[in-house]
């Protein structure tokens, strides 16, 4: 057996003990505000519900604006949006 095997079988034998470091969990929170439609998209629309989402990770805030009209629930940021699932 090579030495590179040897190594290779080592850090192997580490990694099944548990000896490997862990990547760091991200924290995750989100908060939900429910708000009036008719007052931030006019008389007129379409919108029947209105939420502002705020999605914290670690210290990373992302705000989004989420809305269901006749066509379904979307998020202002578009379909790669993680926020509405499709």
């Amino acid at each position: 057996m090579t030495s590179q095997q040897e190594l290779t079988l080592a850090s192997m034998r580490r990694s099944i003990n548990g000896r490997r470091k862990k990547e760091a969990e991200v924290r995750r929170t989100v908060r939900i505000r429910p708000m009036d439609p008719m007052e931030k998209c006019g008389k007129g629309t379409s919108v029947t519900q209105l939420y502002r989402v705020e999605e914290r990770l670690d210290q990373t805030r992302i705000n989004h604006l989420v809305f269901f009209d006749r066509h379904g629930w979307y998020c202002e940021h578009g379909k790669q949006c993680g926020v509405v699932v499709w």
